[in-house]
């Protein structure tokens, strides 16, 4: 396959495992990525009556099929999972209504990090004991010891992992609202880009998963990368004509405004 690495990354973190899925290019065609590929393998994967800040509960961190690509405004990501907020619903024999989706996206450099890290999409199940921040590097992936970061906000977070493992380091956390399970809680990237609807933050908090943290840099192969990046031109040339757009003048957007947020 072409433009897609065919591989999703999914982490136990009851068991501190992970396991490398490949999934069929069949997938990719009918659910593309991001939202679609992440509605793909929660609804295969989790129990209808799962508590949503329950180990059976799946959090899902996933990139658009054309993020990382270069083409414009694509570098979003989508984080997933049963919503404790409207898929919580009632208890009834120890079970919980069906419930509903969960999901909130963000811009910034992280998505393309995901791709960059060699999977389509990464997913975390079960819940650890301790706090743990998933690390992958050129080298490998491991689950880290984040008990010095617990109790930090986003920033102070992601600027120690920066400090720890490089500035080039990429990474999305949860502060104190999301350990203290807070339903309006957040993940946080890019100091303040913040995918915030759903709780998702109190699901992440759930299972003590305190960051995400990518250093890696693989590269994605595409069938013709000469048309993409002539037709990312051509693109980019007919929004620049949009820059002497009265409108755009009146509502004050300027296109150098999305530029440093399409680091590749």
């Amino acid at each position: 396959m072409k433009g897609v690495h065919g591989k999703i990354l999914v982490v136990d973190l009851s068991k501190q495992q992970y396991q490398i899925e490949e999934l069929p290019e069949e997938i990719y065609r009918h659910y593309l990525g991001g939202y679609g590929l992440g509605a793909y393998y929660l609804y295969k994967h989790i129990p209808a009556d799962c508590d949503p800040l329950g180990p059976e509960n799946i959090l899902g961190f996933t990139p658009g099929l054309l993020t990382a690509s270069g083409a414009g405004f694509s570098g979003r990501f989508s984080v997933c999972a049963k919503s404790p907020l409207t898929g919580k619903g009632q208890r009834s024999n120890g079970k919980y209504s069906s419930g509903g989706w969960g999901n909130a996206n963000a811009g910034g450099i992280f998505g393309p990090a995901i791709k960059r890290s060699g999977f389509d999409a990464i997913f975390f199940k079960g819940q650890s004991h301790k706090p743990v921040y998933l690390l992958i590097t050129q080298d490998g992936i491991s689950l880290e010891d984040a008990g010095f970061l617990w109790g930090e906000d986003t920033v102070e977070t992601e600027n120690a992992l920066m400090e720890k493992h490089g500035q080039r380091a990429c990474v999305a956390s949860i502060g104190p609202a999301g350990e203290n399970l807070s339903l309006i809680s957040g993940i946080s990237n890019d100091k303040g880009r913040i995918a915030a609807r759903s709780g998702l933050g109190a699901v992440m908090g759930s299972k003590k998963l305190k960051a995400i943290c990518l250093t890696a840099n693989k590269k994605i192969e595409y069938a013709d990368r000469s048309k993409l990046q002539e037709l990312n031109k051509f693109y980019f040339s007919r929004m620049k004509q949009f820059k002497s757009s009265q409108l755009i003048k009146a509502i004050g957007t300027r296109l150098d405004y999305a530029a440093p947020l399409m680091r590749v």
